[in-house]
């Protein structure tokens, strides 16, 4: 918070910019933060968020979908999901992993002991919990949610379903999903059902990848709109 505050503020100080006219344009894992800061803020409030690759679900649910689908293109996937939810278990409970708790070396296994990094904590418990949809509708100024149908981070029918639902009485929240888009917006003409999280990390900043131009139609449009006097 105090650092997003603190670029806030830097930013509004420019001789070029116009401290009641700045948006910000979130991926991920920033729509959170840049939501709590818009609920906080006293001065210097946004006039306008972009939630690009927002989780709808609660942060352990979205990631849980994530380590699911690398899970099964594993040897034991049931038991290795069972050790996992064990120990995300003891995780939310405040308790020390479990000694017994064996993963296979890899991705999984250091997501989860990230987890306990003291450097993490209590951060990582509290982000691990948190659902953006009990937040937006808090917000008054607009909002545009995009999430793109190639996204594998993030899904656009779960997690955008249950932000609409969330937002379903905020008129000033509006949503995009544009059919090529991946989760950091490049232009994926792979079929969704084809993309692996290993082709999309060496996808994200390939030297052919070039944003999806519908996409950044779609932002330019809508900035416009809420920037007109």
């Amino acid at each position: 918070m105090e650092e997003l505050k603190g670029a806030v503020e830097k930013v509004t100080t420019q001789p070029n910019v116009d401290k009641d006219n700045v948006f910000v344009l979130t991926n991920s894992e920033g729509a959170i933060h840049a939501v709590n800061y818009q609920l906080q803020a006293k001065n210097n409030r946004f006039k306008g968020l972009v939630l690009t690759g927002a989780p709808g679900r609660a942060i352990g649910e979205v990631s849980r979908s994530q380590i699911y689908e690398q899970a099964q293109r594993l040897p034991d996937a049931e038991a290795l999901m069972k050790t996992y939810d064990n120990a995300i278990a003891d995780f939310i409970a405040d308790k020390p992993p479990a000694k017994d708790t064996v993963l296979p070396e890899g991705n999984i296994k250091l997501i989860v002991l990230s987890l306990w990094n003291p450097a993490n904590l209590p951060f990582s418990r509290e982000l691990w919990c948190y659902s953006l949809p009990e937040y937006i509708p808090k917000i008054q100024e607009p909002i545009l949610v995009i999430i793109g149908k190639k996204d594998i981070q993030v899904d656009w029918k779960d997690d955008g379903q249950e932000l609409e639902s969330a937002s379903a009485q905020k008129t000033a929240v509006s949503f995009f999903y544009p059919e090529n888009a991946n989760h950091v917006l490049k232009h994926e003409v792979k079929p969704r059902e084809e993309i692996t999280a290993q082709y999309a990390a060496l996808s994200y900043n390939a030297p052919n990848a070039e944003l999806d131009k519908e996409t950044v139609d779609a932002i330019f449009n809508w900035l416009i709109k809420h920037t007109q006097k």
